[in-house]
């Protein structure tokens, strides 16, 4: 049930330093996850004929490295199982020299398209295993809630943010809640844990607004991130981040 694919990095995946841009990697994420879930039989050729469609709802990433001048990436994934209404999927990430220089777990489920419920797992794929833990499994943090606004920006949801399932591409969340940070910050940190938790939709023409805190440690900083529908106020989506100093500054 494992599948692996290698991911050529091209330029415009890559940040000012040369690091793979947070959004590329779930991007590349996305796509194995879909791949390896189409050759389990429960990809794109039987949730689209169902009417039917995979949300991520969590992930919890954990990069050992810069991922700096890559010229491509080696990606492993494996489903997990399932339980009740969810299913797990873990990756590791490898460099061009075969070092392993990440890994991260996700949790996701299968919704009805016409009713947006939550299917029951274990009666839609009979064919999928249970999930047992594992001693070294990652383990999602908590996400605090915002109580200091450091920073804060509003953007508008562009044609080219939405895909196939007709609502914002989870990969945008991270693009919308990262430039809310000063570009002096992005240029001189890097992402060290990333935890991303999916609450609600956001569709063609919304309105987004995105807050940060940032918290500073001894050894690191970390910053908490809201993404609200704008019009609404509801809450989208949750992201912390741990940074540590870039090896370059």
């Amino acid at each position: 049930m494992l599948m692996e694919k290698e991911y050529e990095i091209k330029y415009y995946e890559q940040n000012m330093n040369g690091d793979l841009k947070e959004s590329s990697l779930l991007n590349i994420l996305q796509d194995i996850a879909t791949l390896s879930a189409e050759s389990l039989g429960f990809g794109p050729s039987f949730v689209f004929p169902n009417n039917y469609a995979w949300v991520v709802l969590k992930y919890h990433i954990e990069l050992y490295n810069e991922l700096r001048n890559y010229s491509s990436i080696r990606i492993l994934t494996e489903p997990r199982g399932l339980s009740k209404l969810y299913a797990f999927r873990d990756f590791k990430l490898f460099s061009p020299l075969g070092e392993l220089v990440g890994r991260v777990a996700s949790t996701w489920s299968l919704i009805d398209m016409s009713t947006r419920h939550l299917l029951p797992m274990q009666k839609t794929l009979p064919m999928m295993i249970p999930f047992e833990k594992r001693d070294d499994d990652l383990v999602y943090s908590k996400i605090e809630p915002i109580e200091n606004v450091s920073y804060m920006k509003d953007f508008d949801v562009r044609y080219d943010d939405i895909d196939v399932n007709h609502h914002a591409n989870n990969s945008n969340y991270i693009v919308w809640a990262l430039e809310t940070l000063p570009c002096e910050f992005r240029e001189t940190h890097c992402a060290k844990i990333i935890d991303i938790r999916y609450r609600k939709e956001i569709g063609l023409n919304g309105k987004i607004f995105s807050t940060v805190e940032e918290k500073k440690e001894p050894d690191f900083v970390y910053t908490l991130h809201s993404i609200k529908n704008a019009q609404t106020e509801e809450e989208l989506c949750d992201i912390k981040v741990c940074w540590m100093k870039s090896s370059l500054y």
